[in-house]
């Protein structure tokens, strides 16, 4: 079986935008995603939805 990470940094990106991030909060979280494997906790720029991605 492989280790290789299903989802990416586009994967990350694509999913922030559609919870209605904004570009450079998607970005940014994005790389932090690609890099650590978790975006941090964090707020949606529209909503008080708390958000987290995590491999």
């Amino acid at each position: 079986m492989s280790s290789a990470p299903k989802h990416g940094w586009k994967w990350a990106y694509e999913k922030l935008r559609g919870l209605h991030c904004s570009r450079r909060t998607a970005f940014y979280r994005a790389t932090l995603y690609a890099i650590r494997g978790d975006t941090g906790s964090f707020y949606v720029d529209r909503s008080w939805e708390k958000v987290r991605l995590r491999r």
